[in-house]
């Protein structure tokens, strides 16, 4: 399981579901009783728990000391039924979207119900790519270095609400290989893909922006294919119950991946 540190811990067990659900400074207010859910992040967190939030994890604080002394935010519900939610430097403009949080409320065969990030965008317009800092596909600012803080914060809205797992499906192999350090592969095939892509990564020496930037301009194969692979994007899902996750440790579930090992076979093609 995601090992969640202890300073974020303790401040979610501080935050009462009341603070991070009401709109007023008092602990009941009528408003509370009649408002619709549609103005509330995940049908649960209203404006003010939301600031909240983002103060007492230290994430105002964070980005303070990356020189954005003010921050605000907007959320809603999309066409689609997702919710959003965007910390910006103000005025708002697109250019000055710092994060950027698209989630659902869903289910995975038998597994509901699951909150799947379908979109995070963690950014700072501030700074400039450099050789320690190299784009990679589909960023227009470096990161902020506040990866691991964010997911906590994530894995932690959804325990409060009572989710079963959290699950992404990353675009980019990059994307997938940020995610590994703790989610698994739902699928075992995926599993030993993945391995298998890092085994070739690891044996040619190649950093992940090489492989980012190999991947996207078609310079990598699968042996024995005219076509150049492109990554295959799969569910990766990091389980918030133990009975979940000792699925994904099991003896069964490491032989399946095992047995698949070596299956993908990839070469770089200059």
């Amino acid at each position: 399981m995601f090992k969640i540190p202890l300073k974020y811990r303790w401040t979610y067990r501080h935050l009462t579901s009341a603070e991070l659900s009401r709109d007023c400074s008092f602990d009941l207010c009528l408003s509370n009783l009649f408002e619709d859910s549609g103005h509330r992040f995940m049908d649960f967190y209203s404006e003010q728990g939301l600031r909240l939030a983002l103060k007492r994890y230290g994430f105002v604080a964070k980005l303070r000391e990356l020189g954005y002394e003010q921050t605000d935010i907007r959320f809603g519900v999309r066409e689609d039924g997702s919710h959003y939610l965007e910390v910006f430097e103000p005025p708002f403009e697109k250019e000055r979207v710092i994060a950027e949080l698209i989630v659902r409320r869903t289910a995975l065969d038998e597994i509901f119900p699951i909150l799947k990030v379908e979109w995070l965008c963690l950014q700072n317009p501030k700074v400039a790519f450099s050789d320690e800092r190299p784009r990679l596909p589909g960023q227009h600012y470096p990161g902020l270095g506040l990866g691991k803080d964010v997911l906590s914060a994530i894995v932690l809205m959804a325990l409060r609400l009572k989710y079963q797992a959290v699950t992404n499906v990353a675009d980019h192999f990059h994307n997938a290989y940020i995610y590994s350090g703790s989610f698994d592969f739902y699928k075992a095939e995926d599993a030993a893909r993945f391995h298998d892509f890092c085994h070739f990564m690891k044996e040619g020496e190649l950093s992940i922006a090489d492989v980012a930037w190999a991947l996207e301009t078609g310079k990598i194969f699968r042996k024995g294919e005219d076509a150049p692979y492109h990554w295959e994007p799969a569910v990766q899902i990091l389980p918030l119950r133990s009975s979940l996750a000792e699925k994904f440790s099991s003896a069964e579930y490491t032989e399946m991946v095992e047995a698949n090992y070596g299956t993908f076979q990839f070469e770089y093609r200059a």
